[in-house]
């Protein structure tokens, strides 16, 4: 269970912090997990969070991550965004959601996906369904946000190991994990994780320097 939890771990960013106090300067990760892992915000309670029996016979591991936000599910097919840096006010947390979310935005209208707009107090959707959810830590005037955009991965899943949250955006409307979120595959994307990976790269490249 250490080996799992300490390969979650790695998953969910918790080293950026560490990279970014060494080097001082502004940290950026984009990637495709490579495997499963569950999730949780920092004051998720596994029992009522997560469908532990599933989890634990399929090998799936589950761990905290620093932040708040909701219980997720990573897996291939998602691309994650990660940005440690310094910023101006030890507030404001909406605010820098809202713009880094604007890069994911700006990096899907490269590949001609439109209609990706801000939905509940930090996600971003297509229509009424959701297709980003962000997680927020801080330390004074260090932000380190992540976010995890849903391409092309398999949705059931979040249903065979997540219960239903007890605090929901009232976009979702009781919806299940199905109905509520849905990925830039079903919306009609064609293209692959990579282009998407390569796109938020140059996106955030040219704008986490301007991040005040």
């Amino acid at each position: 269970m250490n080996r799992i939890r300490l390969a979650a771990a790695a998953t969910v960013n918790g080293d950026m912090l560490d990279e970014y106090r060494r080097s001082g300067f502004p940290v950026s990760r984009i990637y495709e997990p490579p495997a499963l892992c569950a999730v949780l915000g920092a004051s998720g309670k596994p029992e009522q969070d997560l469908l532990l029996d599933a989890l634990k016979r399929d090998g799936v591991p589950w761990m905290r991550r620093r932040g708040g936000g909701g219980t997720v599910v990573l897996g291939p097919g998602q691309v994650v965004l990660a940005v440690v840096t310094e910023v101006g006010s030890p507030f404001r947390n909406r605010e820098y959601a809202a713009e880094i979310n604007s890069w994911i935005v700006e990096a899907l209208e490269r590949l001609f996906i439109t209609g990706v707009h801000a939905e509940g107090i930090s996600d971003l959707a297509i229509g009424e369904k959701k297709i980003v959810g962000t997680s927020i830590y801080r330390t004074r005037l260090v932000l380190f946000y992540q976010a995890s955009l849903l391409v092309c991965n398999d949705i059931s899943l979040f249903t065979r190991y997540l219960a239903m949250p007890v605090k929901v955006p009232e976009y979702r409307r009781g919806r299940t994990h199905e109905q509520f979120c849905t990925t830039l595959a079903r919306e009609g994307y064609t293209g692959s994780v990579t282009a998407v990976q390569e796109a938020l790269r140059e996106t955030v490249e040219a704008r986490l320097p301007l991040l005040t």
